[in-house]
């Protein structure tokens, strides 16, 4: 076995040295590298799943805050379609009350006209009744030739009068 260490040119001391050797530099790896190596991924790791829970926690106070979001615009939605509907209700009330106003102006107006309608027409006959007297008068004036007193006058006036009424 001596000669294969010496075809080797193996030393056991040099073996031992080397040994040692890479102990230390492996201890010295461990202690340098390693270890701090291991907290930065340790550290990391921790950070990635904070990371991970802050997400999820942000996830769902977004999903939380979308679910009110769309409740409000839900209640906006029905609260804009009562507004119509009070307002759709007010205007059909209003027309209702602007035909019924309109309804009442024009039958008054109708009352009145037919009252000037007959305050005229009183008037129109009474003018045609003493139109009808002189006209009567004067006829009977030429018919007799003679000059009629004021008092004969009337009396013819007011038999004239009276025919016309009586032939209404």
């Amino acid at each position: 076995m001596q000669a294969i260490f010496q075809a080797l040119n193996f030393n056991p001391w040099t073996f031992l040295f080397q040994t040692l050797n890479l102990l230390v530099v492996m201890g010295l790896l461990y202690v340098f590298l390693y270890k701090p190596l291991g907290k930065v991924l340790a550290d990391r790791e921790a950070r990635i799943e904070g990371n991970l829970n802050d997400a999820a926690a942000a996830r769902e106070k977004a999903e939380n805050i979308l679910a009110e979001y769309r409740q409000q615009l839900q209640g906006a939605r029905q609260e804009a379609q009562a507004i119509l509907d009070r307002a759709t209700k007010m205007a059909e009330e209003t027309r209702a009350e602007i035909i019924n106003r309109a309804r009442e102006e024009a039958e008054r107006t109708l009352v009145q006209a037919r009252r000037e309608i007959e305050g005229e027409k009183s008037k129109a006959l009474a003018a045609i009744r003493s139109e009808a007297a002189s006209l009567a008068i004067l006829a009977a004036g030429k018919v007799l030739e003679r000059s009629l007193t004021p008092d004969d006058q009337e009396r013819l006036a007011r038999e004239a009068i009276a025919e016309v009424e009586r032939l209404q």
